[in-house]
């Protein structure tokens, strides 16, 4: 089991070394006392955990999976120096040197490299999106901060749930979906920064099911956020997760097709809210809800969308938090024909879409769910 308070260590430490060498030349006696200790450190936490993640989310570090929020202003000072350096995550590896740690604290303090351009070792640094240097992605680096630990195997068994779904297979199915609920409600109880986290986790092989996974995590906020039922919030989630599980029926050439795809192709994708709410009609899970959800899921505040509808009566409230999180996902998701867009850039083309293409007060809450300090929303 990882030791909290030693991987909390790692980050205190390093911040007084970083405020030591800012004040004393390298030489100085209390620069080299600081940055043995957290030599020491990190090499006890490494050869226990393997390689040490930091990352930056928000006001806060985290740490493995892990959030800091016991922030001071040497720990606000160093979150801030290593932000102005373009660095939002940075690794630590099993093996790390006094010499190349030395060397990376300077670096952290004045910004710049030493002129014998010696590579970094055991240590890859860079933001969330891209991590670092070319030569860091070979550890597999380039996966953003580790998901918690109530979450491991979860894409699995949901890539597993939604082929069986989609066959018609419910039985055992249902319950495991219900399964991956609870565990995503319990870790969003425990990790203040599972949402913002989950939505630095994307798979470009399973997008369907990183999307899922993903959409379902921020439909159970917003639904926290509102104030409902914990009890209720877990049939929610269950719907959002199975929102998209008529894409299991669109074939795979269109889905993962590295450019835009044409008008035949699209008309083909847009029946999966159909062909969805088909195959879980089918089955007996005790709600309606996923069946409505997957149907409305893609039809607008303004009814414009898709599948067409002659009805004018309100989308059911579980679709509108759906079809939010389900655009939000898709605009910070890196696909093969477009890249990533940041937060800011995604919720600019959002908030044209309010009152026409977003139910307005839904997409208020979403918003406030979004910035909403997670710490006291997690406790």
């Amino acid at each position: 089991m990882k030791d909290r308070q030693e991987l909390f260590g790692v980050i205190q430490d390093l911040a007084q070394a970083i405020q030591a060498a800012a004040i004393y030349p390298a030489h100085h006696q209390r620069v080299q006392q600081l940055l043995t200790r957290l030599h020491g450190r990190i090499g006890r936490v490494s050869a226990a955990v393997g390689t040490i993640h930091i990352g930056i989310i928000g006001d806060h570090f985290i740490i493995d999976e892990f959030p800091f929020l016991e922030m001071n202003p040497a720990m606000g000072k160093l979150l801030r120096d290593i932000r102005e350096k373009g660095i939002e995550k940075l690794s630590l590896r099993e093996g790390l040197t006094y010499g190349e740690l030395k060397r990376f604290v300077f670096f952290l303090v004045t910004g710049k490299e030493e002129a014998s351009g010696a590579k970094w070792e055991r240590i890859s640094y860079g933001n969330i999106q891209t991590i670092g240097k070319p030569e860091a992605l070979s550890e597999g680096l380039e996966r953003s901060l580790p998901r918690s630990h109530l979450l491991f195997g979860v894409t699995d068994t949901l890539k597993t749930l939604l082929h069986s779904l989609a066959a018609a297979e419910g039985g055992k199915s249902i319950s495991e979906a219900r399964d991956i609920v609870a565990s995503l409600m319990q870790g969003i109880r425990q990790d203040a920064f599972l949402i913002h986290r989950l939505m630095q986790l994307q798979s470009h092989d399973d997008y369907t099911v990183t999307h899922s996974l993903n959409v379902c995590a921020l439909v159970v906020g917003q639904a926290r956020m509102l104030g409902i039922p914990e009890e209720k919030i877990q049939e929610i989630g269950v719907a959002a997760m199975l929102h998209d599980i008529g894409k299991e029926m669109v074939p795979a050439e269109i889905l993962q097709k590295p450019g835009k795809i044409t008008a035949s192709e699209f008309a083909r994708m847009a029946e999966h809210p159909v062909l969805g709410a088909n195959a879980l009609r089918k089955l007996d899970h005790g709600s309606d809800l996923p069946m409505i959800v997957c149907f409305e899921h893609h039809i607008r505040y303004d009814r414009s969308g898709y599948p067409r509808t002659s009805s004018r009566e309100p989308l059911h409230p579980v679709s509108y938090m759906t079809q939010i999180a389900d655009v939000f996902d898709a605009l910070r998701t890196y696909r093969p024909y477009r890249k990533t867009l940041d937060m800011k850039t995604a919720l600019s083309i959002m908030d044209r879409g309010r009152g026409t293409e977003f139910e307005p007060s839904y997409y208020d809450n979403f918003l406030r769910m979004l910035f909403t300090d997670q710490a006291g929303a997690g406790a």
